[in-house]
């Protein structure tokens, strides 16, 4: 008997899972994408996802696309997004992750994170692109390294979700974000790295999150294009 044709794209996604392609917190391909990959329709992509969330190898945020998860992962842990476009929708974002180091804390980022100046840190650099080709943000973040000692070696594979990473690689798991919003104007190096003018405007979203048992983990900053970002949260009841 012939497989059923989303068998297919079930195979490849286990496939791109078991040769290490993807891991948990990966961004999958979009529907579209992989329909014309493996040249079959959207539906029958669509089915096959369906079958994969249902299992829990998959799970999908709304609006911003499907992940890698797995049995046991804390799905809440896909609630930590605050990007969007300039409507206030969501938005599908791949990041990448092209400086990573262990590092001294400023004393800048000492007094963020509640530590010694000095004191070891972990230090990513992150893009976010909507389009593969240019970045609409750039996130700096630093991490108590005892909490994730080895996240800045390269063989480490840092997913476009990092906190699933977090949780599984190094047992941190994210509780709490408390996060500042701000508006600021690009300097010269992050107008290159956006592709926006020296002294446009941008958006500035400094974060800190706490892990269980563990408290305050992780001091970030986002600069995003102005004209591509935006933040939505809701305040009370959330049925409205």
């Amino acid at each position: 008997m012939n497989k059923k044709l989303y068998h297919k794209v079930i195979d490849y996604i286990n496939e791109e899972i078991t040769s290490g392609n993807l891991t948990i917190g990966d961004l999958l391909p979009s529907e579209t994408q992989l329909s014309k990959l493996l040249n079959v329709s959207v539906g029958t992509v669509r089915k096959a996802i369906d079958k994969l969330e249902n299992s829990n190898l998959l799970y999908r945020h709304h609006g911003k696309g499907t992940y890698v998860s797995d049995y046991g992962f804390d799905n809440s842990m896909f609630n930590f997004f605050s990007y969007g476009s300039e409507t206030g929708s969501s938005i599908r974002i791949y990041k990448t992750t092209p400086i990573r180091k262990k590092t001294t804390a400023t004393t800048e980022v000492a007094l963020q994170l509640e530590i010694e100046r000095g004191a070891d840190v972990i230090y990513l650099e992150r893009r976010g692109y909507i389009d593969e080709k240019n970045p609409i943000i750039i996130e700096k973040s630093w991490w108590i390294a005892e909490v994730v000692e080895g996240l800045q070696k390269p063989n480490i594979h840092i997913p476009d979700l990092l906190y699933a990473l977090i949780y599984k690689k190094f047992a941190t798991q994210i509780i709490t974000s408390k996060e500042v919003l701000t508006a600021g104007i690009a300097d010269s190096k992050t107008a290159k790295i956006l592709h926006i003018n020296k002294g446009d405007p941008v958006v500035i979203l400094n974060r800190y999150s706490y892990a269980k048992d563990k408290g305050l983990v992780e001091f970030r900053i986002t600069t995003g294009r102005a004209d591509m970002f935006s933040y939505r949260t809701t305040i009370g009841n959330n049925d409205y």
